[in-house]
This record gives C-alpha cells, structure tokens and sequence, in this order.
C-alpha cells in the first residue's frame, strides 16, 4: 500500500487521491440532470451494428463539434489489423442536444471486431475507447481454434494493446474427478426489505448513508436490495464491456487433486431472476457448473455462462498449475524458492519485464515482484481534480479480480512469467485483497457540498464499479441509491464492512474493520469474501506465480488472514505449492505491543502463527509465510527480542512506499536511504550492499526496490507512458495543469545501475557491487560486468 502511518505520524502525507473526495474545483462541470453512468469519449458511440454475410453496417452517434468531421469504422479478422480494413461513415440526420446520427456499411470479410475513430478539429475521439473493441455478432463467427488468441488493436491513445480473446478448445478426458469444492453463494438468502431513497436536495448527496451504527462493523442485510446497478443491453449508458452484469455475475473456481495433476472447474454464478443456467467449457455445453480436467489439458480454458433469459457473461480463460513453463535454470543454492534476493520493479510494463528477467537469471536473483496485476481504477482522456495524470496509486484500488491492468493484459502476464521462469527467474504478484477502489470513486457521477460534481473512472478492463460516496443520483435499475457493488469479481453490499474512518491506530478493530483513508474495506471475516480472494489467488498460482505480496496486511485480521491462507492451500489440493511463498505488509511503529509482541487476537507474531495452525495449514506451510520486516533496519526487533525467528521475516532497504514527500511509513534514520528522496547513490549502494552482506540473523528473503526519479512537476504516474500527458491527455482542460510523467523505456539491453534523471527508471538491480553481494549471500560465485551482457558498468 502507499498510506500506512505510525501512530506517532498521524497523517503526515497527504495522500493526492483523497482529492476526489473533497473540493474538487478543477472537475468538468455536470447538469444536474446528467445520467448516472457516463461515457468516457461522449463525443461519438455505437447505437447499433449488424454483420451478415460479410457485410457489416451500424449507425452510430457524433456530437457536432465542427462542420467539417470525419467518422471511419476499422476493423480486425482475427488478429490482423490493417488500414486497408476501415469503412466510412456518413451523416444521416440530426437530433436533440447537437447530436447527429451516422450510417456505415460496407464489405469485412471475416470481421470479429472493430472501433469508431471520430476526426474534427485537429482531435480525434474513440468509440469504444482505450483497450476495449466492439465485439461482432452475427452470420459469420470466426471459426474455432485450439488454443487462446492475443489480438494486438490501435487504441483510443494512439498506442497499441493486447487484448485477450479465446475460442473453442480441444478438452482431452481427464483420467479421474476431483471432488469440487463446497462455495458459498454469491447472493445472501432471504434478504430484508429497505425502503427506496429519495434524492437529496440542494448539494446534498447519499454521503453517511453506509456508516455503521453503533458498534456494528458489517453492512445492513437490507443493502442487498440495492445490487443490480449496471445498465442493461439497450439502455444508452450501456457499453460492451459491462457484459450482462445487470442480470448475470459469476466465477470460476480451480480444485485441485493433491499431486496437482488434475483439477475440477467450478463456476459459482446468480441470475437476478434465478433463470436456469448452462455453461460452456472450452465448447463443450452442459447444464453443471462443474467440469474436470487433466494435465493433459495444455492450454487455457475459456468459460461462458448463458441463462435461460438470455443473458450471457464471459468468464477471464484460466490456466493450470501443470502448464507452468520449467524453473530448470534456476539456481539450486535457492532451496526450491525458500531463500534469495528478490527484486520489485516498480511500474515497469509486462513486456519489459519479459525481457529484463535474462538479466536477472544471469545475475543471480531468485524472483521479481510485480505490480498488483487485477483490474484497478484507471484515468481516461482527462487529470484529476489535483492534475494527476493517471497516478501510480490507482494500481491499489482494485476493481476486479480480472488481470489486466495497466502493466499489460492477461495474455502479456501469461507471456511474462513463462520467459521469466525459462530464465530460472520466480515471479510474485503484489495482492490487494484488504480493499476495493475509494469510496467516491467509480463510474456515477457525483456531487460534493459546494455543489461541484465530477464523473466517474473506468477501470482497466472496463469493467463497471458502484460505491455510493458523493453519489446524488436515483440508480434507474434499482430505483434507490447506490451501494458497493463490483459485478466483474463479484462483491455486493454486504461483502463489505460498513463505513467508519480509521481514526484511532490502537484499535485492533478499527485496524482491521475501519476504512483505511476511504477506501471500501472487504468483510474478510465473512466465508464468501475469504473464498472468492482465495480463489483469487489460486489464479495467480495457476498462472504461473510462485507467491505474493500481501498489501495491507495489517489491515485484515490475523485469523481472517488465516483462514484465507487456509482455503487456499485447500484449493491448492490440501498444501502450498513446493516453492511458494508469500510476506506480509504489516507495518507496526507505536502499536508494536497490539500488533506484535503482546500475543494478543490481532498479533502477528506468535497469535497468527496459532491462528494458521488452527485453520489447518502445517508447520511447512507456516514457514513459507513471511512477515515484511517494517522494523529494519533501524528498530528490528522491535519486540526487543526474536518472537518468532528471523527466517520468518522478508527485510529490504527502501520501498515504494517510502517515496512520498512526507510518508512516514518506516524510520530508517541513518541506517537506510531511500534513492529517489536522497539521491546519494553512494550512500544508497553501501546500504543495499549491507543488506545482503551482513550475516547476524538468518533472513531468508531480502527484497530491492528498482523505482524512476519523480519528476520535478510533481506527476504521479509511472514513466511507461500511459501517465504522459503529451501522448494521452485529450481533454478539454488546460493541458498546463496536467501533472505527467513522460515516457520513458525500463528495459533498455545495456543499462547500468543507478541511472539517475528525473522521470527515468534508476535500475540499482543493476548495479555489480549489490549484484556480487547479493550473490555471496545466496551461496553464488561473483560475476562481472562482461558476463551479465553490460560491459563497461561498474
């Protein structure tokens, strides 16, 4: 996470998303009248598209910007893209609100999907916008493969992405049944009734109407009535990638046997109207939720639910634990995954990744920590209320448990990890499952008490989010107010606790059940929550994973946190992976007695290990769960002495966190540095040199943060261009304001350590001296320079 603060700190960064929340002066003004989901590029849109025998034709909406425009339908077959491929559009008659109406008809043969580029004024606008195309419908579907396609597509930023599209696959019979396991249901049973909302008069807005009452901490039951909010197929907010959440929510869930051979698919799915459904795996129909496999199976399983009324929701394809690609060329001195140098290459792309991990096989390094790789909050054509451009911080605001992020898609990740694992490199996700996105942050409108609104925020997949901060709007699909609803995980209402501030840090309960600087805290306490991040993370070990990060540890209880672990290892088929780990961000500074050394419920030292030992896991699962050492280097051990040995804690220099003007999270004092605030290399190398190299305790594993320099601009994003406000910022607020971070490349082939310059990235991962430390402590023999392919670094 990026906000945790000791006591003695209280607050002492300001945290820039928070702005969306408060005066948000700077926002594009909305009528009052506005509806409650808003397009990001209102400035064209799709109504219609049909496609038979080769032919595709549609209307399509334009706002009339200028007399002179240009409208052009392109499309892809398959994955081929060409210029040659675009249809014109031509005007066919005006409406209300200086709308017009467009036509288009003309020959794609083989067509699967397409996007609208709008051209007016020097401007160019996309339909339906960043990463997501129209899908196509029609007589002539493209015809089955065996195996999952990536589809490279022009974006609405004028850069490419891929997308991830899957069709039928040849399933071979498993050789045996994995007993599913037993999932709690999505929607509660017998839910009460809650009177519908009235709208709130003059500036007002639903603020306070989620707070907790008393000392309850989780939602009214009757909240529950409030799901259900995305716009249907049909309705005028409506776009492709909502799916049929207005009706249909589900997931996949994997079982594995114990030797992970084999495994049993479960789809958990409602229908809002309890419609029957069916369920297409890989092309084979069958009315059971439920579909085994083998490891015969070499590629993803691509998974489609269809209700009786219609309505149909593509499941994310998945992967299996069997088509991992060999950790052959990994060192042996790493004790299968148990102890090595891992580094965090912090807001560096999947593609980059893919490459840098030669390097990092060749120098020694165990793993790379990556960036959360779900679906999170994302920007679009416009900056934030503090002129943010797309902030790194929206990473840890998640949307959905879909991986795409702004790191790359799901195919990218796939593609990452294979070529990190084919050079003897583990791979560890960073996990944010304490929370959703910030209350107040989501695709409604809104409206603050100075009567200033702001519209919502896609997400990197599109997918729609509900919260009902600041929101003033009736949901025309309800007919009351809003709630915490994300359809594409998914979560409701009562998955999560009611709303109250963490305002007091020795509180175990307001630690663990309060809302951490607003953003909207899952109710890890209740079984549906802890089985769906559960299957969540059995994903990200399936895909190829060998562990995570657990951001914002801290924040769950010890027991829940457990019981997580535990339905897990279950799902794993009754242990954790050989090689897995995972290390906890448990930031203790004033609390230390609460959260560590008393032993108390809400304990992480002796109190988690005996809440993980009652949840089943075993002693050789406990010891591959780590604590993130917040007390090194300058308090450790905080408790005074070793409560629970030094091999149980990852330790590390400085962290991302701690690149915040202001941040308190750790104090280093003189014994760390942290590079981007300092910027004394020699200091920074000598204290990651001393990471490596000192013997006193036995740690395990040792991380190093491989960040970029700020900018002196102030931009909060990440250097890989989608943060750029010259590359991507297409609206109509002065371009001045907006607070960018210009492109720069992470991999670059010959690189050394330490490349210092503001906006770029630093690589101290790079660097001989910590490399050669690195190595002595994992038992290698030292390298140069020469050998790692970057002759003349030092």
């Amino acid at each position: 996470m990026f906000l945790h603060m000791k006591p003695s700190g209280f607050w002492t960064i300001l945290l820039p998303f928070l702005a969306l929340l408060v005066s948000l002066a700077t926002a594009n003004p909305l009528s009052a009248d506005a509806q409650q989901h808003v397009k990001r590029a209102p400035q064209v849109s799709l109504i219609s598209h049909l496609y038979s025998n080769n032919v595709l034709s549609g209307s399509i909406s334009v706002q009339n910007l200028a007399y002179s425009k240009v409208v052009t339908v392109l499309w892809a077959a398959g994955n081929s893209w060409s210029d040659s491929q675009a249809i014109s559009a031509s005007y066919s008659s005006s409406g209300s609100n200086n709308m017009e109406t467009w036509t288009f008809s003309g020959t794609a043969s083989g067509a699967t999907q397409f996007y609208i580029r709008y051209q007016v004024s020097g401007q160019s606008y996309y339909d339906p916008g960043n990463n997501v195309n129209h899908q196509i419908v029609g007589s002539n579907p493209p015809a089955s493969t065996t195996s999952s396609t990536s589809t490279t597509i022009p974006t609405s930023a004028t850069t490419t992405s891929t997308v991830s599209r899957t069709t039928s696959v040849s399933i071979p019979a498993p050789t045996g049944t994995v007993p599913p396991g037993n999932l709690p249901k999505i929607i509660p049973d017998n839910i009460p009734y809650e009177a519908a909302a009235t709208p709130p008069t003059g500036c007002n807005n639903f603020n306070g109407g989620d707070s907790c009452v008393g000392n309850a901490a989780d939602m009214a039951a009757s909240s529950e009535r409030r799901r259900w909010q995305t716009p249907p197929r049909g309705d005028p907010a409506y776009v492709p990638s909502f799916q049929d959440y207005s009706d249909l929510v589900g997931y996949a869930d994997i079982q594995y046997n114990s030797a992970r051979t084999s495994a049993v698919v479960t789809v958990n799915a409602a229908s809002k109207t309890g419609a029957k459904l069916s369920f297409n795996f890989g092309g084979t129909v069958q009315d059971s939720p439920t579909f085994q496999v083998s490891s015969n199976l070499r590629d993803a399983l691509p998974i489609t639910v269809t209700s009786s009324d219609g309505k149909t929701l593509v499941l994310e394809p998945i992967n299996f634990f069997w088509q991992h690609q060999s950790l052959s060329a990994a060192q042996s001195s790493f004790n299968n995954g148990q102890k090595g140098g891992i580094v965090e290459l912090f807001g560096w792309p999947w593609n980059d990744i893919a490459k840098e991990c030669e390097f990092l096989g060749k120098a020694g390094y165990m793993g790379v920590k990556v960036w959360a790789p779900n679906e999170h909050v994302w920007g679009s054509h416009y900056y934030e209320p503090d002129g943010q451009f797309r902030p790194w911080y929206f990473v840890y605001q998640p949307v959905s448990y879909r991986l795409h992020s702004r790191m790359g898609t799901r195919a990218e990740l796939r593609a990452m990890i294979n070529s990190c694992r084919a050079a003897g490199v583990r791979v560890y996700a960073d996990a944010v499952i304490n929370h959703m996105s910030g209350q107040g942050t989501d695709v409604q409108n809104h409206r603050v008490g100075n009567c200033q609104l702001y519209s919502g925020h896609n997400a990197t997949d599109y997918s729609p989010y509900y919260t009902s901060g600041n929101t003033f709007l009736i949901n025309p699909f309800t007919g009351t107010r809003p709630t915490m609803e994300y359809p594409a995980v998914p979560y409701g209402p009562t998955d999560f606790h009611c709303e109250r501030s963490l305002n007091d840090w020795n509180s175990g309960e307001l630690i663990t059940r309060g809302w951490l600087v607003g953003l909207t805290d899952l109710n890890t306490e209740k079984p549906y929550v802890q089985d769906r991040i559960a299957t969540y993370l059995a994903d990200l070990l399936s895909i190829g994973f060998s562990g995570f990060r657990v951001d914002a540890a801290k924040h769950i209880a010890p027991k829940s946190l457990a019981e997580i672990l535990a339905r897990l290892k279950n799902k794993m088929g009754g242990s954790l992976p050989g090689d897995f780990i995972t290390w906890l961000e448990v930031i203790i500074g004033g609390e230390a007695s609460l959260m560590a050394c008393s032993g108390g419920e809400y304990s992480w030292y002796t109190n988690f290990n005996n809440k993980m030992s009652a949840a089943g896991l075993s002693n050789e699962d406990i010891q591959k769960v780590k604590i993130w050492s917040s007390d090194y280097p300058k308090e450790m051990p905080i408790c005074g002495s070793w409560i629970i040995p030094p091999s149980r804690f990852a330790i590390q220099n400085d962290d991302h966190d701690q690149q915040n003007d202001g941040s308190s999270s750790r104090d280093m004092a003189d014994k760390g540095s942290v590079l981007i605030k300092h910027k004394d290399v020699a200091a920074h190398r000598g204290f990651e040199v001393n990471l490596f190299a000192r013997r006193d305790n036995d740690w395990h594993i040792k991380l190093i943060l491989s960040s970029y320099m700020f900018t002196s601009t102030g931009g909060a994003g990440f250097p890989d261009g989608l943060s750029d406000c010259s590359l991507h910022y297409t609206g109509d607020q002065p371009i001045a304001g907006c607070k960018g971070v210009p492109k720069d490349t992470a991999y670059v082939a010959n690189a050394c350590g330490y490349t210092m310059s503001p906006g770029k990235y630093t690589r101290p991962h790079r660097d001989i001296s910590i490399i050669n430390a690195m190595r002595a402590w994992a038992g290698l023999s030292a390298t140069n320079a020469n050998a790692l392919g970057i002759p003349g670094c030092a």
